[in-house]
């Protein structure tokens, strides 16, 4: 901008000292366009359009993707557990405690992140909601396998102050249903948990009288689901979980193998 301004006052003083108003102005114009060109080049590259529109925010990319999902299962994860946690009564602090304590040491959320987990835990606590449209609403937003993850993850909350109570299995069932979480994904879920009979046949959702094929499905079945590649975008924290929960039912299915002596 002062370039051209610069450039055309050079011009036109150049032809006035000329005494020719007809050159001052011819130079005047001449100079504009230099100047023009120059403030061109020096000029800021054109700004990202999307952090234009969001001062400060950088562009989406795969990093804030991935921010974006913890993030939303990281809100409804906080749903559920004080939804869990009232279902026995009032919340008490240690059930807060236990959740933020989940999300610190088993899903590695830094300081940050635990900062935001506090004031989703207080906006949950301060605003019930309706246990079916949540469930739903983390139906319609997580995938398949962040689902299993939440449930998973809600069974290790409740269990955490002791015996899971009644109250708290009917709402984790409820949630369940309304994750259309499969009775097959929630049997073998649960038995991790509360040790169901037949326990190897229990976690990959099977009787013990199961035909051989059934079982090899099966377990192909819940290890692709419950692969920790299928949360990696959540961050290192659930890849663990989800590791645990996937070496059990390896460990699980090569066990009935050595007794089955299948190959």
């Amino acid at each position: 901008m002062y370039g051209k301004l610069l450039g055309a006052i050079a011009g036109a003083a150049a032809g006035l000292l000329a005494h020719s108003p007809a050159t001052a102005v011819v130079l005047a114009a001449v100079g504009a366009l230099v100047g023009h060109l120059v403030d061109s080049s020096h000029a800021d590259p054109e700004p990202d359009l999307a952090a234009s529109l969001t001062p400060g925010v950088a562009a989406p990319g795969p990093e804030t993707a991935g921010a974006r999902a913890r993030a939303a299962f990281a809100r409804h994860l906080c749903t559920l557990c004080v939804e869990v946690a009232r279902a026995d009564g009032p919340i008490v602090q240690d059930e807060i405690h236990v959740v933020r304590e989940f999300f610190e040491k088993d899903l590695l959320f830094a300081p940050d992140e635990l900062e935001q987990v506090r004031l989703l835990l207080k906006e949950a606590v301060a605003t019930p909601r309706d246990l079916a449209a949540a469930a739903q609403a983390c139906r319609d937003e997580l995938l398949p396998s962040e689902r299993l993850l939440l449930v998973n993850a809600l069974y290790e909350l409740a269990l955490a102050d002791g015996p899971l109570k009644r109250a708290e299995g009917d709402t984790i069932r409820a949630v369940v249903a309304g994750l259309q979480v499969s009775d097959e994904d929630h049997r073998s879920i649960s038995a991790v948990h509360l040790g169901l009979g037949g326990e190897h046949y229990s976690l990959l959702g099977l009787e013990p009288g199961a035909a051989d094929d059934e079982v090899k499905a099966a377990y192909r079945r819940l290890a692709a689901a419950h692969h920790p590649d299928k949360v990696a975008h959540l961050g290192h924290g659930p890849v663990e979980v989800a590791s645990r929960r996937f070496r059990e039912l390896k460990d699980a299915y090569d066990e009935i193998r050595r007794l089955r002596g299948l190959l």
